[in-house]
């Protein structure tokens, strides 16, 4: 089984503080906000689930089935051995298929996690807002929510997302993704914003296949992403800011 992706999404995330940001944060809002009486939840785009797994713990949803759609086959098998291992008294189904593809979970869920998916290296800008639409429409159940996580203040130049446009795929500002979660009828139930510190200093090849995505011309290589990462990115510790938000269905 290849194992590169997930371990090129463990070196960058070890790159910086992005679990203890995150945990961080959970602890924060879910003090004063409580998603409890949610039973269901759809995962897309997990990875290897750690996101997920954190947030139904801190938000107190007393999940009972867990479905995740994770196109990289290392990613779910590491999907399914952590909900088993974390979620053990869950039912849980891992379907190894893009977002694009999956026909949806049958029955509407209570929950949708969508944490950094939404970027053109997973689902092209022309196609964002009506997959969102379906989600709204088709696979949350009304009164139902989304978690979801993207980059946000992405065109500061401190910011790693520049090294996304470098490499041909521009991260979407915040307010573009906001923008699409309203026009298709959700509503904002809450936000919160993280600074994430990464130090990108000696990049190695485990990061290749991370970036590869995001760079359409062929087999991404040390040279090119030491290139796209030109500059104060190379120098040492840099800024980057993730929005954290919660979406309510309101059909």
């Amino acid at each position: 089984m290849d194992e590169s992706y997930v371990k090129s999404i463990a070196s960058f995330r070890d790159r910086g503080n992005t679990r203890e940001v995150f945990v961080d944060a959970l602890s924060k809002i879910f003090t004063g906000v409580k998603l409890g009486g949610l039973r269901s939840c759809l995962g897309i785009g997990p990875g290897d689930g750690w996101y997920e797994i954190e947030f139904i713990k801190y938000s107190g949803a007393n999940i009972s089935k867990f479905i995740g759609i994770e196109p990289d086959h290392a990613s779910a098998e590491h999907l399914r051995r952590n909900l088993r291992s974390s979620l053990p008294g869950v039912e849980s189904q891992v379907f190894e298929t893009t977002m694009q593809n999956w026909e949806g979970p049958g029955e509407p869920v209570d929950l949708v996690t969508m944490f950094h998916v939404l970027y053109p290296a997973q689902l092209p800008d022309g196609e964002r807002q009506e997959f969102l639409k379906k989600v709204h429409d088709s696979w949350l159940v009304s009164g139902g929510y989304v978690a979801m996580a993207t980059a946000s203040r992405t065109k500061s130049p401190n910011s790693s997302a520049i090294i996304c446009e470098r490499l041909g795929t521009p991260v979407p500002a915040w307010e573009e993704i906001e923008a699409d979660f309203l026009k298709v009828g959700f509503t904002k139930h809450y936000e919160y914003e993280m600074e994430v510190r990464r130090d990108f200093t000696q990049p190695g090849e485990n990061l290749l296949p991370f970036y590869q995505p995001h760079f359409k011309k062929g087999p991404l290589t040390l040279a090119v992403l030491r290139d796209a990462m030109k500059g104060s990115l190379l120098e040492g510790e840099v800024d980057d800011f993730v929005m954290l938000a919660i979406f309510k269905c309101t059909n």
